[in-house]
């Protein structure tokens, strides 16, 4: 697991493309990414999007010959391990995926105001999208 480095930002938006998923507001999200590689080369790559105190868990790609090896799994749990924020998704294919990492599904009209404000949720996802939230899990000392 790795930050985006500026090389393998085509390299993502690629993927992304390919896997027909947006590429809006991914170069401005680039410093946040993680990747996953194989030797040099970017197999799988997400991003969680801060909007107010919430997250959305967005652009979560592995490229195809990688699918079904681990490598998603990796990098949701990298992504929301440890976060402190409560997540949203929408996914028009992942739903069952996301469910094993505690998202959970719920109505579009418990998105958070500045969620609803966001590019992916407005026009970028379409209204037949599920939509999903991960709870702040607490802390039990």
């Amino acid at each position: 697991m790795d930050r985006l480095h500026t090389d393998d930002l085509v390299h993502v938006l690629k993927m992304l493309s390919e896997a027909g998923l947006p590429v809006s507001g991914v170069i401005e999200l680039a410093d946040h990414f993680l990747v996953v590689k194989e030797g040099a080369v970017v197999v799988g790559a997400g991003v969680i999007e801060v909007r107010g105190s919430d997250g959305l868990v967005r652009s979560i790609v592995v490229h195809p010959a990688y699918r079904g090896k681990g490598v998603g799994q990796m990098l949701v749990k990298s992504l929301v391990s440890g976060t402190k924020r409560d997540l949203y998704l929408l996914t028009e294919t992942a739903e069952q995926f996301f469910v094993r990492f505690g998202f959970e599904l719920v109505s579009r009209e418990e998105a958070p105001a500045k969620l609803r404000d966001s590019e992916e949720f407005r026009c970028l996802c379409p209204e037949s999208a599920s939509f999903m939230k991960r709870r702040v899990r607490p802390i039990i000392s």
